[in-house]
């Protein structure tokens, strides 16, 4: 039961991305648009969900030099899975031409 409030959250954060993440991609499908910033922003809340989840003592402010680089650590992470995103949804996004 230790930090049981803490990983509701986690889970909270995870469906309700996972769900926004779910409607960018149903608008792209069936519309043919999407909305670049909940493109990039839902992984980044799921990898930050899945990240509370499993460990609930390291949410909130960092404390250490190891927290905080570890939060860096998961923001990059998420940031990288929304570009990742992105580009699966519109590969000419990133083109030069």
């Amino acid at each position: 039961m230790l930090h049981s409030k803490t990983r509701l959250l986690g889970l909270f954060l995870i469906f309700i991305f996972a769900g926004m993440l779910y409607y960018d991609w149903y608008l792209l499908k069936e519309e043919r648009r999407y909305y670049m910033k909940m493109a990039v922003i839902a992984p980044l809340g799921i990898i930050g969900g899945i990240f509370i989840l499993l460990f609930p003592t390291k949410a909130g402010k960092p404390e250490t030099g190891m927290d905080r680089l570890l939060v860096l650590l998961v923001f990059v992470l998420g940031m990288a899975a929304g570009a990742v995103n992105l580009y699966l949804m519109d590969p000419g996004f990133f083109s030069f031409r």
